[in-house]
Order: C-alpha cells, then structure tokens, then sequence
C-alpha cells in the first residue's frame, strides 16, 4: 500500500466541519463519516461553531458503521459562552471534546472583525445578533468563576480540553488550572491561525503536557497562514512528534473533502521529509489518547 494511504489506516481526524451548519459545507456528518471510513480511519471528530455535536452522533452511528464518530460542544455565544450547564448536558448526550470559544472569542472577533473568517467564509444568512465577545479572564486577568466548573466537569469525566480560539495569554491559565484541578487530556488548536502562538509558546505549552494540533486546511488556497507548510512542519520538527496532533479542519466547499484533503496533507508531509512513523504517532496514537479510545 502507498505510504500515505498506509498512515490514515487507523488514523483519526481530530477537527472536521460537516453539515449541518450555519457556514455552507461540502458534506454532511454521514458522509464525513463514510469518506473517512473509505480511507480506513478508524475515528473522527465532528465540530459545529453553533453548538453540541454530541447529541447529533447518535444518529450517524445508526447510519454509519465501521468507524467510530465523536462530538462535542463548542462554548460560543449559541450556547450561552462559557456555560457549564451546556458542557454537562453536552457530557450526558456523549461529549468526548469541549472546546472553548471559537467564533465569540474576544480574540477571535478582534482579529477577524467578526464571527466568519475573513473573505473565506462566512455564515449563510446574515444574524440579526451582535456576538458579544467572549473571554476566559476578568479585568483583572484571573479566570472567571465558570471556567473553573467547566473545568471540574471535564475533569470528573476524563474529557478533552480544547483551548478554541482563545490567545496564548488565555490559554496559560486556562491549562495551568485545567492540570490543577485534574484534566489530563488537553489540546491547543491550530497555533499558526488566529491563535498566533510561537514555536517558542507551542514548545512551553508542549512541556505543560498540551497537544498542538495542525491542520491540513492551511496547506489551500483560501486559508493561507503566514507560517505556510513549511512552517508547519518547523513547529512540528520543534514541539515534536510525541506533543503534535495532525487534522484536517475541512468541510468548506472550496476545498477537498476532509478524507482527501487528510491524504494530501500526509503525502506533502512526508515529501517534506516528516517520517512516516511519527506522521502515525500524530494521526493515530496522539488522537487515540486524547480520545480515550
């Protein structure tokens, strides 16, 4: 079997956007599900901006079998912000991931201008809501009470912790009370996008035992970072391979489907001289842990 399609057999795509959703989508949660199993992954994970994925998943296990499917919850304003009855209920509908703010982050909204991204993408219909920005810290920069139920609640059922698109100044504190309170499973998403984490920043985080998650997304044309691919494979050279989470992030109909794009991301990783047992370390056992699977 060629290299790349021997390293997703068993693999798990960590960060895929699949309809239904408020931003236009390539396929739906059970044609994610059936393309990554026609690859041989053995998991992925469902995200939506707008909410749980948890409860939705049910419906694709039906549907799909073959392949284990995950959900979560995202804490944007559509379920009140930083919410702990929206994580517990998220739990009890079978969250395996509870992200925190994406799009209503304050850090999100200052950089961006607003809850879409940029000319790439925006949501279908126009909102008549503001998003109110959201932020983990007080005025005084110390957390806000309900980041520490949050945190409880994660930590009472061994989930994982994934840090959305809060700033590296949010995050610190968030991880360092998440590993007071007892979380053990903890995921900074994507650095190099909105987050603007350094390699310096991903390596201190790396060592507080956090996963950095890249993404294939940015190896296209509508989502160009100013690291590029080979900044990529420099931060996961730098943090290594033991720390590193490699996903696809797609979904969006100008880009390949999530399965593909996935294959085009490993082949160009390994032309770009990552080797293939550390490209398995990234897909396969990294996610697997963080998924208690």
């Amino acid at each position: 079997m060629r290299e790349d399609l021997e390293i997703l057999q068993g693999a798990v795509d960590m960060h895929i956007h699949s309809a239904p959703s408020l931003f236009p989508r390539l396929v739906d949660h059970v044609e994610a599900a059936e393309g990554a199993k026609s690859y041989g992954l053995k998991a992925v994970v469902l995200k939506e901006h707008h909410g749980y994925t948890s409860d939705r998943m049910y419906f694709v296990r039906k549907l799909v079998s073959g392949i284990d499917v995950y959900g979560g919850v995202v804490l944007n304003n559509a379920v009140g912000g930083i919410n702990p009855f929206a994580v517990e209920a998220a739990i009890d509908l079978g969250a395996k991931i509870v992200w925190f703010p994406t799009l209503s982050a304050k850090n999100h909204l200052d950089q961006m201008g607003g809850p879409g991204f940029g000319s790439s993408m925006q949501q279908k219909s126009k909102k008549k809501m503001t998003e109110k920005p959201i932020t983990v810290l007080d005025e005084k920069g110390h957390l806000i009470p309900e980041v520490y139920d949050v945190i409880d609640l994660i930590a009472a059922h061994d989930l994982m912790l994934a840090t959305g698109h809060l700033s590296i100044p949010e995050v610190r504190p968030l991880i360092k009370a998440a590993k007071e309170r007892g979380v053990k499973r903890l995921y900074l998403n994507h650095p190099e996008y909105i987050i603007n984490g350094t390699i310096e920043e991903q390596k201190e985080l790396a060592q507080m035992g956090v996963f950095i998650e890249h993404l294939a997304i940015f190896m296209f044309a509508m989502w160009p970072t100013k690291a590029g691919i080979d900044g990529i494979v420099a931060m996961i050279k730098a943090v290594g391979p033991e720390r590193t989470i490699l996903a696809t992030d797609l979904g969006q109909i100008h880009n390949p489907p999530p399965w593909e794009g996935f294959r085009i991301f490993m082949r160009v990783l390994l032309e770009k001289g990552i080797p293939k047992e550390h490209l398995k370390m990234m897909v396969q056992d990294n996610p697997s842990y963080l998924l208690n699977i």
